[in-house]
């Protein structure tokens, strides 16, 4: 492993399916880069009202993206190397993003994570992985209509499959993860957050005024530039870099 000089600290939301694509780039690079790896759940929707920023599907010219944002959703499953599934039905509810039935106003699967960083932060990263999985990936997670239904013994299995115990789901409901769920979302928005997923990198060691931030999946190119770090794609194991 190379010298570590600086610290990459990811903000993210597994709602967010930029969040997931840059997620495996950063499992594929941890060990080349010269960085520690810093992963923070946080809130989407929290960012989203903080900032004042709305969700893509209803900015005004949604509709007339419509047809490139689902063609740039299929070259990405390719570029990225990473097979998601279709949006889920129930990524918001029926009313719309405010609405509690939708996954983007359940707070459940961030908080396990949450809770996994504090008690067990070697093993964030790897619950990160699974809860992707059961958001994005899985074809397992779905019912007939292409809803992720999410039970108290999905998250079990969650803590179960990183080798944790499956009583740590029950943090979910204390008091202490969700304030730090909380701490990290303005934590967020004060660093310049509007979405996910959100990405600072800095020196170690250096001040505030040295931090750069990026936002998407699709700066990582521009990330490697300007902190010298390798890059040949998203997935060093197949290069789409062309000398």
């Amino acid at each position: 492993m190379p010298l570590t000089t600086h610290r990459l600290t990811f903000y993210y939301d597994c709602l967010s399916p930029f969040s997931c694509f840059a997620h495996f780039v950063l499992k594929r690079y941890q060990n080349i880069w010269p960085i520690e790896l810093v992963y923070k759940p946080f809130l989407l929707g929290g960012v989203m009202a903080g900032s004042g920023n709305l969700p893509p599907a209803i900015k005004p010219g949604a509709a007339a993206q419509r047809a490139i944002n689902m063609q740039d959703f299929q070259r990405n499953r390719g570029y990225f190397r990473v097979p998601m599934l279709p949006t889920p039905s129930n990524f918001f509810g029926p009313e719309g993003p405010a609405d509690k039935s939708g996954l983007a106003r359940d707070m459940r699967y961030q908080r396990l994570l949450t809770a996994i960083q504090l008690d067990y932060p070697n093993k964030v990263m790897a619950a990160t992985t699974q809860v992707f999985d059961l958001i994005h990936l899985g074809e397992k997670y779905r019912d007939i209509d292409n809803n992720v239904v999410i039970t108290n013994e999905v998250l079990e299995a969650v803590c179960v499959s990183v080798g944790i115990p499956k009583e740590t789901c029950t943090r979910i409901h204390d008091d202490d993860v969700k304030n730090a769920l909380k701490t990290t979302t303005k934590e967020a928005l004060e660093k310049g957050a509007f979405g996910a997923p959100t990405i600072i990198v800095s020196k170690i060691n250096s001040s505030k005024e040295d931090e750069q931030i990026y936002f998407g999946s699709d700066r990582f190119e521009q990330l490697c530039c300007t902190h010298d770090f390798p890059w040949v794609g998203p997935c060093p194991d197949h290069p789409t870099a062309k000398i």
